[in-house]
């Protein structure tokens, strides 16, 4: 270093002292930069929040037919049947309920709902949150009045859109005492309900079990 630049950097010092003290120029609270602000907070990983955890989802089963609670074997809880009244929040609209215990159920984790139904009902209300659902549909043809293919056939709708039409329990499933399971995705609520409706055809519309799970 010349003799030159050390007396200039000797007088910038001096002015420095001279207009601040010891105590250096004024730290202001804004930050340098950007970058400096990102370095921050990668250094301190707790300062920043955690995103909330999802929340639970919908889940009900419907034991149809049935005032009595059932888990099955995948440990999943049907819930005893009820009719939809003001100070509840899901029933069935009408209808008659049977139980029939004892049936062989084949390839089903949860063959005890299909050992009863609910029949010659208008339909069924859900009051649920917003968002989307899957709704599982339940049948099985186990009334011994019926011998084959077309002596049971019914329409059923979700939110008033028909969903199943001339459906025949005993047709779905191919034989007697055996599950006929129909899904149906994407369902969303209307003014803060799912509703499931039933339109006779040929004897009355019947239904062993429910599931309506959000997605």
């Amino acid at each position: 270093m010349t003799k030159k630049m050390i007396f200039s950097t000797i007088l910038v010092a001096l002015t420095l002292l001279l207009q601040y003290g010891c105590n250096g120029p004024e730290v202001t609270d804004e930050p340098a930069d950007v970058e400096q602000l990102e370095v921050a907070v990668a250094a301190e990983p707790e300062a920043v929040a955690e995103a909330p955890a999802d929340s639970e989802k919908f889940v009900l089963r419907v034991n149809c037919g049935s005032y009595v609670e059932y888990t099955d074997k995948a440990e999943n809880v049907w819930q005893a049947d009820q009719e939809k009244m003001d100070d509840n929040t899901w029933g069935a609209v009408y209808g008659s309920v049977i139980e029939r215990p004892g049936l062989e159920i084949p390839d089903t984790d949860c063959p005890i709902i299909y050992e009863s139904e609910r029949y010659s009902m208008d339909g069924y209300e859900f009051e649920v949150p917003n968002g989307k659902y899957t709704v599982t549909l339940h049948f099985a043809e186990t009334y011994e009045g019926i011998y084959g293919v077309g002596e049971r056939v019914f329409n059923v709708s979700i939110n008033e859109k028909e969903v199943l039409k001339d459906f025949d329990p005993y047709e779905a499933a191919g034989e007697f005492n055996t599950p006929a399971v129909k899904e149906f995705k994407s369902v969303e609520p209307v003014d803060g309900k799912i509703t499931i409706g039933f339109t006779y055809g040929v004897e009355n519309p019947q239904i062993c079990g429910i599931e309506i799970i959000s997605e």
